[in-house]
């Protein structure tokens, strides 16, 4: 009988992990639609390729987009945080509305090589919580 509570606090500890798994999701699982992608893309070139360059290597002070320094500086975070990021570009003028954002980071996960899917981002920050940018296909 001593055990009861030990077995049963480790079967709720374990469950929670399982559910938390479950609900998180990689950006390599097809978490935008090609059809954001190329949205993004044109909003990409109107808007951010000034300052990112068209091959989305960056310019003097604003880092890349796309390529190795890119995928290591975003690796093990959520959506959240990168979309967060867009949102405040350019610095000192208009920013990107939500919809943009989201679609310009579609666009930026495209240019990562990273697949579509049949669903489109959320454009519900909480769920971009549960999506974690990873530099490599696990």
């Amino acid at each position: 009988m001593r055990y009861v509570v030990p077995v049963c606090l480790l079967a709720l500890v374990v469950s929670g992990f399982s559910r938390t798994l479950a609900q998180s999701r990689s950006v390599w699982s097809g978490v935008y639609t090609t059809e954001q992608a190329d949205v993004g893309e044109k909003i990409y070139y109107a808007r951010c390729s000034m300052c990112h360059g068209d091959d989305l290597a960056g310019i003097e002070r604003a880092p890349a987009l796309a390529g190795p320094q890119f995928l290591d500086s975003w690796h093990g975070k959520d959506l959240r945080r990168l979309l967060d990021r867009i949102q405040t570009m350019p610095p000192g003028d208009k920013t990107a509305t939500a919809a943009e954002a989201t679609d310009l980071l579609a666009f930026l996960l495209r240019s990562s090589e990273m697949p579509s899917g049949p669903t489109p981002l959320p454009a519900d920050r909480a769920q971009l919580v549960e999506i974690t940018f990873e530099r490599a296909k696990p």
